[in-house]
């Protein structure tokens, strides 16, 4: 089995819950004396075999391997990659029937995260996220003032759309914007812009 590490707990002395997110669940194990493996690193995609738990302990994980990528060497990638990954862990907390779609957005980001803008993946990453939930918000009102929005929009958590002088937030052009919320794709953002959506997705899904 072959899912991404989401969080590592410290349990008793050098042991560890270790939750992980494969294609069909988000699901915590244990680990015993997993802090001394270094293999066991949030971000990481790993192949594992699950003992079976029974009715006085959760499941233990075993038979873990490494399925590395070439950007995990490249400090600044790995650090994103890894504050990204640390918001699914909350964002699927309570969720009962994951299916594929995470695990198949992870992998698919994993893939690029070598040979493109690491900030652009994640916004067209949160796009694709907030359309299978259905949750993508027009650019009509603001969510604060529900007043009409004019041609400059600040985004909240989720890119719910709001004015600028309403949460206080730097805006970006509706034109460029509509881009985006339309096609999921980043190719009308500058580099400033893909950064400040950026930010606001790293507050949480």
């Amino acid at each position: 089995m072959k899912g991404f590490i989401l969080q590592l707990r410290r349990a008793k002395n050098e042991d560890m819950i270790v939750t992980i997110l494969s294609e069909s669940a988000m699901k915590s194990y244990y680990r015993f004396y997993g802090a001394r493996h270094s293999i066991l690193q949030l971000g990481y995609l790993i192949d594992f075999e699950e003992e079976a738990e029974d009715s006085r302990f959760m499941p233990r994980l075993r038979g873990v391997s490494h399925l590395g990528f070439p950007w995990l060497y490249r400090r600044n990638r790995l650090m994103l990659w890894q504050q990204y990954v640390r918001l699914f862990e909350p964002h699927l907390r309570d969720t009962e029937e994951i299916g594929s779609f995470y695990f198949d957005l992870l992998l698919d980001a994993a893939h690029r995260w070598e040979k493109q803008n690491p900030k652009r993946i994640v916004c067209e990453s949160i796009h694709r996220l907030l359309a299978h939930e259905g949750r993508l918000h027009p650019l009509e009102r603001c969510y604060i003032c529900e007043k009409l929005l004019g041609e400059e929009i600040a985004l909240m958590n989720a890119l719910i759309p709001a004015h600028p002088r309403c949460i206080y937030s730097p805006a970006l052009p509706r034109r460029k914007l509509e881009s985006f919320m339309e096609s999921g794709k980043c190719t009308w953002l500058d580099d400033p812009e893909v950064e400040l959506i950026c930010d606001v997705v790293m507050r949480g899904f």
